[in-house]
Formats: structure tokens, C-alpha cells, sequence
């Protein structure tokens, strides 16, 4: 759903600017502004806004304020970043006149939309709310577009705080932006252009909200505003006096979403009914029109459609100007490696995993920067903020110093005041105890990461540099192969192909691993399953290195619990995996006679009233007692010298945890290492 997150967007700016810039209000309107209107109906109608602004300030028509607002309502749906500066610029400006105060408040709310389009939700949520409670009702109720950014100020809040996961409060404004169109509509019956921006904006809001909430995975939520959008829209098409203008657009938007959430929701023939309604709507014919629907095609296995609608999908970023971040990557572009692998086309998706890891460090540079920004906003916000709570703080020291000199308290007033002093400081030296402890946990986090990159494109290069010696061989004309170099180059280019599907799949699971979404429960399967399964997906049992054992009661075989058996046997075989490659020397150690011998590994199965237990144990380096929670951390190896990218523990923790059991290292056994799987028995 990123793109179409993104494309809807950009879609909805171009609402606001379309609303901002063409709507009017002739001699029947409410307005309590005529010369507001004029300047306004002006660039209605006018071919060229830009050239328009600039002939009104040659004039002295307009100040530089208004032709700052109408410059970037024209980028608005064009050039985000020229916008932005634009904003900025103008926020930056005194107000002067009480006509400044108007288009400063038009561009603040288009400024705080700005925010949440760029994903800078924190500077987003603060502007909005900063705007809302800077106005009162008599200057919003002066002009309808006063109420419409006032409006568009509080979805902004409301969408922000969907996104940052704390949706009850974004609920709540999002009800409370409903019914200020309730109000507002009201209050403007005889206004039949304020009475179509109101349908129009009441349409627009809930599909913006159901996206956000179909981008936060809450499928309910995003359920419950799609079925208001669509009784909003069946409002605009029986309202004769709304302008159906923008109502194709609406329509496109809401049924393309639509089947997304019904097919999530199970409902597969209303998702692929909607799907058709989708498809018979003009703007569906738009190539970003075809990639947002990659998403439902993904989802019902149309995989094969889905490849021919997203081929075009770099095309459509540049045309939006959507950077190379990790959100792209993790969302627009793994869609089309799902609709590739999902199609069977292994290497089309080879390429596009190829091209992910090849845009990792610019995506970490992109979002580097979009956080920096973020902050220094926040920060400059904040230091305002404290610069008038110090104010305030001054003034009321003032008066209680005063108070006490009158009441000849002087004494008392010291001691409260000292007391005060060290209570702050002593919090001030917490607080710069636990900023230093959460600095070295970032630089920590960052340098691993680091790592990681470095050892995946390795563990990439190694294999892709084996499949491209062994196709250059094998399409040389000139060369003879025999039947054992044919077998051993078939066997060779089939191992590394495998070893770079299943380096895809971990980084996969690896973005699986923070997810709190509850595993289905719905395979009825026997305990010494899920151990042989595992078992032959770890290949221990054929190290030559190792003698692997398995020890089972009889009982393992007739024992069957309710769970996942994918999630289950990965988990399983990963701890199985770890077990075998950390009892075999590393590379970087060379052979010795302590790496000669024979290792051991043993994986016992125990079956309790309530628990099935899986215990792998093993003869290898073993894990220091200290460490025993830190390596189920992300991208943690305790040992340089072995192969790995440090997740392998990390997934196996997760899914264990998603089946309602959990992965612990026992520290009491020393000659190795020893994890425990433990599974519910149901």
C-alpha cells in the first residue's frame, strides 16, 4: 500500500490546491471578505497562475504574503519541495495587515499537509496542533476557506496520530473533524459552492483516513471509514447541487482500496467486485492507477496481472519524485518482488533484491536526513515553547517573591526555593544519565547494521560471482565440458541459486520480525513432525562434522498440537542451523586437531500437561552467561569469523513467541551451547 499511500497523496494536495485555487464565491455567498473574493475569482480564471501573481504584485494589487500563498498552492500538486521553501519563506515573514493574517494562516494549514505528505508526522502532528489552537472561531467563521484550513489543520493531527500508532487519539480527531463539517455545512445552506466543498472535503477526509488506517494494517478501522466514503459518495451523486467534478476521482480511490481491505478481510468476491468497479473507472487506465492496485493483485494471487501493472512502477516514482528510502524499498518496490516471485519469475525477483541491496546505503542516507530535518524542526519548536514556559515561569516568581516580601515569608520562600533547585537538578543529571545510556545504544545499533550491510552484500557476491563464472562457461562456444564438469557446474549453479533464495527469504523474515500481528493457529500436527521437518530444512544431519542425535519418547509420534507448522519448523530449524554451523571451526581458524574431531549435537523432544519442548544442544564455542539475552538482538554475531547476518536467533525468538511459547539459551550448560523451544500444548 505505500504507493498507493504516496500517489493519494499527492492526489489529495491536488484536491486542496484544485479547492483553493478554482473555488469562488459570487454575489449570493456569505463572505464576509469582498476584496479577498475578488483576488480570488482573479486566479480562478487565470491561464497562468504564476504569471498572474506576478503581474497583481508588479501592480500593488496583492502583498507578498497573498502571492506567496497562491505560488504554492500552484506547487502544491507539482513541486512538494518548492513548496516547502516557499512555506518556509513566508511563515519566516511578519504579518503586517489583518489580510496577511488570513493567507498566513492558509499557508500554515498547507504547511502542516506538507509534513505529513514528506512523512515528518512529529513536525506534522506539532504544526497542526500549534495552528488549532492559535485561532479563534470569530476569525475561521470569517471565510469558508478560513474553515476549510482550519479543517484540513485538524485531519492532518488526526492522520498523524494513525501513523504514529496511537490511533484512539487520532479517532477522536478524526470524529471531531466530521462534525466541524457538520457545523460548518450548517451554517452555509444557501452557499451552493461552500456546500460542494463540504461534500467534497467529507468524501476526501475519510479517504484519506481509511488509507491510513489500511497502511497501519487496522483492518477494521480501515473497514469502518470505507463504508463512510462510500455513503459520502452516494451523498455527492444524489446531491444536485454538488459539483460532480472531483466525484470519478473519489469513486477511483475508494474502490481500489477497497478490494485491498475486503480481500484481507477473507471476502474474496466483493474484493474482486470492487476490484471490477476499479478497473471501469477512467483514472484506472493511469499507470499509478495500475501499480496501486498491485497490492489487491498480490494479496488474491493474481500475481501474473500484478507483474504487468507494476512493471512501470520506477517510471511513476520519478514522475512523483519519491525518494530511495527504506519505506520505498520495504513497500513499493518489495510489491514487485512479491508479484515476480509470487508469478514463479525467480530471477525477474533476483534483479529487483539485487536492486534493493544495491539502494540500502542511499535509502540510510535519505532517511539520515528526513530525520535530521525532522528533529531540528521539533527542536526549534520546543526551544520556542520553553522559551515562553521560562517566561511564564519568570513572572510567576516575580509575583510570589512579592507575595512573600508582603507577608514577611522570606525564609519559608528560600527553602521552597532550594528545595525546587536540587529536585531539578538531580532530575536534569537522570535525564542526562539516561540520554547518554540511549546514545550509546544508537551508536551501538547503527555500528551492527553496518555490519550486517557489509556481510549480506558479501553473502550476495559470493554466490552471484560462482552463477556468473559458470554462465560464462557454459556460453562459450569454444568450451568442452565433459559429463562430470556439466553435473558438478548444474550442481554448483543449483546450490548458489538457493543459497541467494534463501538469503531473500531471511531478509524477509528479518522484516517479520516486529510485527505483532498473531499467527494462525490452524494446523493440527505431531510433535516428531515438526522435529523431522526441521531437521531435514537444517541439513544437520548431513554434517560431516558433526554426529547428530534425536532423542523422542514414543509419544512424540502421537502427540499433536494445534499451531503453525511453517512458523514452528522455521523456528526450529534455525535453532538447528545455529547448531550446526557453530560447531563446525571457522573459516578464518583454519584445521586443527580440537576441530578435527567429531562434534555432537543432540535435539531432545519433552512433552508436558502444558508445554512441548524442544532442546537443541550442542558441543560447539558455547555462549558467555552474559550474553544470553543479547543475541537474540538484531544483527548480533559473538564471533566475526563465521558466516551469518546475525538474524537467524532474532526470527527464531519471534516466530516462537507469535505461536505462544518462546526461545531461551539455558546458561547452565557449559560443554556447549543449549536453546530451548517451548510451544503451548492445545
Amino acid at each position: 500500500m505505500s504507493l498507493l499511500k504516496k500517489t493519494f497523496q499527492f492526489s489529495w494536495i491536488a484536491l486542496v490546491a484544485t479547492v483553493m485555487l478554482l473555488s469562488s464565491c459570487d454575489k449570493a455567498q456569505q463572505s464576509h471578505d469582498l476584496e479577498f473574493d475578488r483576488v480570488h475569482n482573479i486566479m480562478r480564471y487565470s491561464d497562468s497562475i504564476p504569471r498572474t501573481v506576478d503581474s497583481l504584485m508588479a501592480l500593488g494589487e496583492i502583498s507578498q504574503m497573498c502571492a506567496d500563498f497562491y505560488n504554492m498552492s500552484y506547487n502544491m500538486s507539482r513541486n512538494v519541495n518548492r513548496s516547502c521553501m516557499i512555506a518556509d519563506s513566508a511563515l519566516a515573514r511578519p504579518v503586517v495587515t489583518e489580510r496577511d493574517r488570513i493567507y498566513h494562516f492558509l499557508i500554515a494549514a498547507n504547511n502542516s499537509e506538507l509534513d505529513y505528505v514528506s512523512r515528518h508526522y512529529e513536525s506534522g502532528l506539532r504544526k497542526a496542533q500549534q495552528l488549532v489552537n492559535s485561532v479563534d472561531t470569530s476569525f475561521i467563521n470569517r471565510h469558508y476557506l478560513l474553515q476549510t484550513g482550519y479543517l484540513l489543520a485538524y485531519n492532518n493531527l488526526a492522520l498523524c496520530y494513525i501513523l504514529l500508532e496511537r490511533s484512539a487519539e487520532g479517532e477522536k480527531y478524526m470524529q471531531h473533524v466530521m462534525k466541524l463539517i457538520d457545523q460548518f455545512e450548517k451554517t452555509s445552506v444557501n452557499d451552493s459552492v461552500a456546500q460542494h466543498n463540504w461534500a467534497s472535503k467529507r468524501t476526501q477526509f475519510a479517504v484519506a483516513a481509511m488509507i491510513s488506517y489500511c497502511n497501519m494494517h487496522q483492518w477494521d478501522e480501515a473497514e469502518a471509514w470505507m463504508n463512510r466514503a462510500e455513503k459520502y459518495l452516494q451523498n455527492m451523486a444524489d446531491n444536485p447541487r454538488v459539483d460532480k467534478s472531483l466525484y470519478p476521482m473519489f469513486c477511483y480511490q475508494v474502490s481500489c482500496v477497497k478490494a485491498y481491505i475486503l480481500e484481507k478481510a477473507g471476502h474474496h468476491q466483493e474484493a474482486a467486485q470492487a476490484y471490477d468497479e476499479f478497473t471501469k473507472n477512467p483514472f484506472s487506465k493511469s499507470v499509478a492507477a495500475r501499480i496501486n492496485s498491485v497490492s489487491y493483485l498480490n494479496s488474491s494471487h493474481r500475481y501474473e496481472e500484478a507483474e504487468r501493472n507494476i512493471n512501470d512502477v520506477e517510471t511513476v516514482m520519478g514522475q512523483l519524485g519519491m525518494k530511495m528510502d527504506l519505506e520505498t524499498l520495504n513497500g513499493i518496490v518489495k510489491l514487485k518482488f512479491d508479484a515476480h516471485m509470487g508469478a514463479g519469475h525467480r530471477d525477474s525477483a533476483l534483479a529487483v533484491a539485487t536492486r534493493i541491496l544495491d539502494r540500502l546505503d542511499s535509502a540510510e542516507v535519505w532517511q539520515r536526513r528526513d530525520k535530521t530535518a525532522e528533529l531540528a524542526t521539533i527542536y526549534d519548536m520546543s526551544k520556542k515553547d520553553a522559551e515562553i514556559a521560562e517566561k511564564e515561569a519568570k513572572i510567576n516568581q516575580m509575583r510570589i517573591v512579592v507575595l512573600l516580601i508582603v507577608i514577611v515569608l522570606l525564609l519559608v520562600f528560600f527553602f521552597i526555593y532550594a528545595f525546587t533547585r536540587r529536585r531539578a537538578a538531580a532530575s536534569l543529571n537522570q535525564k542526562n544519565e539516561q540520554l547518554l545510556i540511549a546514545n550509546a545504544r544508537a551508536e551501538e545499533a547503527s555500528r551492527m547494521k553496518t555490519r550486517f550491510i557489509q556481510q549480506i552484500s558479501h553473502e550476495f557476491r559470493t554466490p552471484l560471482n560462482v552463477l556468473s563464472g559458470f554462465a560464462q562457461v557454459l556460453t562459450d562456444s569454444d568450451a568442452y565440458l565433459d559429463e562430470n564438469m556439466r553435473q558438478d557446474a548444474n550442481h554448483q549453479i543449483l546450490e548458489n541459486t538457493n543459497r541467494i533464495t534463501n538469503l531473500v527469504n531471511k531478509m524477509l523474515e528479518l522484516s517479520d520480525v516486529s510485527s505483532r500481528t498473531v499467527i494462525d493457529l490452524t494446523d493440527q500436527v505431531s510433535v516428531e513432525q515438526i522435529a523431522t521437518d526441521a531437521i531435514d530444512a537444517s541439513g544437520i544431519a548431513d554434517a560431516d562434522h558433526l554426529v547428530f542425535e534425536m532423542q523422542a519418547g514414543i509419544e512424540a509420534s502421537s502427540v499433536r498440537i494445534a499451531t503453525n507448522k511453517r512458523a514452528a519448523v522455521r523456528a526450529l530449524a534455525l535453532l538447528l542451523d545455529n547448531a550446526r554451523k557453530f560447531t563446525a571451526p571457522a573459516e578464518a581458524y583454519g584445521h586443527h586437531d580440537a576441530a578435527d574431531k567429531k562434534q555432537r549435537a543432540v535435539l531432545k523432544v519433552s512433552i508436558t500437561d502444558t508445554l512441548v519442548q524442544f532442546i537443541v544442544e550442542d558441543t560447539g564455542m558455547g555462549v558467555p552467561a552474559n550474553q544470553a539475552e543479547r543475541i537474540f538482538d538484531e544483527f548480533v554475531q559473538l564471533d566475526e569469523y563465521y558466516d551469518g547476518t546475525g538474524i537467524g536467533l532474532t526470527v527464531a525468538r519471534s516466530f516462537a513467541r507469535r505461536l505462544g511459547g518462546d526461545v531461551k539459551l539455558d546458561t547452565t550448560y557449559t560443554a556447549g551451547a543449549r536453546f530451548v523451544m517451548t510451544l503451548p500444548r492445545k
